[in-house]
């Protein structure tokens, strides 16, 4: 069995370490430094004055940051629910991209104190894998900031919210290894079933942003939905082989004929939207600017403007050719899938294979509310379309006898989770195939990862 193993990855804040045991089970020693957890209390301010107001605004700045981005977020706004004024911000945090940074970091601070409070739970490593998603999903704890805008920062700052949070994804590897390891998990790939945890619980409470109808109570809701998937997969029969009916480049746009003025033009808009979103899914949309989309097509920043008035024109765009992706993807899905299992599976398989061959529909993380109201609303409905759609896939697998019982409210939308992060560790020069990375993701759906 093959594993990843970090030695004393310095995270900013926990020093992380997997040794392997004699027993040849994996296990993770998280040490806080003291000196980076507490801030320096200012004259005249108590420590933990200090300490709940910083949590405060950090609560709130998470909540602005995941609902506008970090360039959208407002100062002004984040001190008025805190009941402060805006000056008043600046004596804990020198401007917003301290915030923001600061944000992000806990967020990884979370995420190391979960893994380490999972590490300590007496049981297999399943047993462990499933305490910590049930602690990163809690509804009653402090809102965390996704981290989808990491390339904003730059240089020291990005550095070190990158360790940390590659630590944390090591960590949850080490966690699977060791259910493997002991039996309880199934032989897997550690690292593309880690990131899709990882993805569907950054995911799960940024939803209620995206889709119509959502409200805070689905964040509870998904928990036990979440669980029962990861453990159980959702198929009545779990060796259940899938083999996908239709391929990803059926969705790729055809050779342009080179007389047809008007379809070169397409072609052009279309490859503009391609490459926009590409740079968008990876590095952010504030971590992406015009200039770098410019250099990604091989064109100056004034070609562009020849086909959108501003960069939100773009972002709009980009999504709204996410969509009708994403409703090519559910009628496929309906044409091809004989069972509402397979016509489920055929929507995640391409929606995976669309970020893995640089189709790359525009992913749906932070930042919904910084859009135009209008779009904002047409992409909430049509979002929610498509959540009725594959909840619709799950009700007809009830029927058909191809799904087992469950949620299939809560896991059709849960379930975008599982592709909507693959950008931010994908790449596209990986030595895996993009179907294995399909298949591994299928696989988690179908059969969940207990050992049978």
């Amino acid at each position: 069995m093959s594993i990843s193993l970090v030695n004393g990855f310095d995270t900013g804040v926990w020093s992380l370490k997997l040794k392997r045991k004699k027993s040849d089970k994996v296990v993770a020693m998280l040490q806080p430094d003291p000196k980076l957890l507490s801030p320096p209390v200012k004259p005249g301010e108590s420590a933990s004055g200090r300490e709940t107001k910083r949590a405060a605004l950090l609560d709130e700045a998470a909540q602005e940051l995941n609902a506008r981005g970090i360039s959208g977020a407002s100062i002004a706004r984040i001190a008025k629910r805190v009941g402060l004024t805006r000056a008043a911000v600046y004596y804990y945090f020198k401007d917003r991209d301290e915030l923001a940074a600061e944000c992000y970091r806990r967020t990884c601070r979370s995420m190391a104190e979960d893994m380490a409070a999972a590490l300590r739970v007496k049981g297999n490593g399943l047993e462990k894998v499933l305490d910590f998603l049930r602690r990163a999903l809690d509804s009653a704890r402090a809102p965390c900031a996704a981290l989808s805008e990491l390339d904003y920062f730059a240089g020291r700052t990005r550095d070190a919210i990158a360790a940390a949070h590659s630590a944390n994804v090591s960590a949850l590897r080490g966690l699977i290894c060791a259910g493997i390891s002991d039996g309880s998990i199934r032989p897997c790939d550690d690292e593309i079933v880690a990131q899709t945890l990882i993805g569907t619980i950054t995911w799960i409470p940024l939803s209620v942003g995206w889709v119509e109808g959502t409200d805070e109570g689905f964040r509870a809701r998904t928990v036990d939905a979440f669980a029962d998937l990861i453990v159980n997969g959702q198929a009545r029969d779990p060796f259940y082989a899938f083999v996908p009916p239709v391929a990803i480049e059926s969705f790729f746009p055809s050779p342009t004929d080179v007389f047809d003025r008007r379809a070169l033009a397409d072609a052009k808009i279309e490859r503009l939207l391609m490459i926009a979103s590409q740079l968008f899914n990876r590095h952010g949309i504030d971590g992406t600017s015009l200039d770098d989309i410019a250099r990604g097509l091989g064109a100056t920043k004034g070609t562009l403007y020849h086909y959108l008035e501003h960069k939100m024109d773009l972002v709009v765009r980009c999504y709204k050719r996410a969509t009708m992706l994403f409703d090519r993807f559910a009628e496929a899905s309906e044409k091809f899938g004989r069972t509402g299992l397979e016509r489920g599976l055929i929507g995640l398989y391409l929606n995976v294979q669309a970020h893995a061959s640089g189709l790359s529909p525009l992913i749906q993380l932070a930042g919904p509310s910084a859009l135009p109201a209008a779009a904002r609303r047409e992409l909430r409905r049509r979002s929610r379309g498509l959540q009725r759609r594959f909840e619709s896939f799950g009700k007809q697998g009830l029927a058909d006898g191809s799904l087992r019982p469950m949620d299939y409210d809560a896991v059709a939308q849960l379930g975008a989770g599982a592709f909507e992060w693959l950008p931010k560790w994908f790449s596209f020069d990986d030595t895996r195939a993009p179907r294995a990375l399909a298949e591994e993701i299928v696989a988690l759906f179908i059969r969940g990862l207990r050992t049978r």
